[in-house]
């Protein structure tokens, strides 16, 4: 997809679904990504992706497509975010982890409650980050800054599998940066600045959400 389709843009990026809307959350590790989109899963949207995501423009606009993988979710985030590990998680990998544990897709799904959606129209972007104010600050961001920070945040190739990737040929740079100025240009974006104690604060969480899925 990434070498064919014209119009793919691979994210390090989750997404959720609320009311129907997809809300792209792009960042780095420990930039309250996951966190962001597991408290918005427990709030009543779908869970979409946690860290691989991919826009591609449709007959309606532009859309998310997750992909599915295992989440790691940071044991120390549980509490704040009012979340308990289901049981009888089942990858391997947990035997060896002490700080975190990795959740199937239908793992998260029962923990959270929440529905599995395989791609959502996509809305609004969001970049998280931490912070010590407990309240949500949103910041509604301008084409080029929103731009920059996509690409920053780009999956160049898509996929780390080295023997995998060296078979494709992926897209020029510039071609990449003309996808993010054109998502820059037709899709809100916004900077929030949180805490984990604000995300498990549901109701507000909600109202926050329904801000950023409304902005023209």
């Amino acid at each position: 997809m990434a070498q064919y389709d014209a119009s793919a843009l691979f994210l390090h990026a989750g997404m959720l679904a609320w009311q129907g809307h997809g809300v792209a959350v792009v960042g780095n590790k420990r930039s309250g990504k996951t966190s962001t989109v597991l408290a918005a899963a427990a709030a009543g949207a779908d869970f979409v992706s946690n860290d691989d995501l991919s826009l591609h423009q449709g007959p309606d606009g532009l859309a998310g497509q997750g992909w599915p993988r295992s989440v790691s979710v940071r044991l120390d985030t549980l509490g704040p975010l009012g979340l308990e590990l289901p049981a009888g998680l089942t990858h391997p990998a947990n035997r060896h982890r002490t700080d975190a544990r990795l959740l199937m897709p239908h793992e998260i799904s029962r923990m959270l409650g929440c529905r599995i959606a395989p791609a959502a129209p996509l809305k609004a972007v969001l970049f998280p980050s931490f912070t010590e104010d407990e309240k949500f600050a949103l910041r509604r961001l301008d084409e080029e800054e929103t731009a920059e920070r996509l690409l920053a945040n780009l999956l160049t190739p898509p996929v780390k599998d080295d023997d995998l990737s060296a078979r494709f040929a992926p897209p020029p740079t510039e071609q990449l940066a003309d996808r993010a100025r054109h998502l820059a240009a037709v899709v809100p974006a916004f900077s929030l600045h949180q805490s984990l104690t604000a995300l498990g604060r549901r109701t507000e969480l909600a109202d926050m959400l329904d801000r950023v899925v409304t902005a023209p």
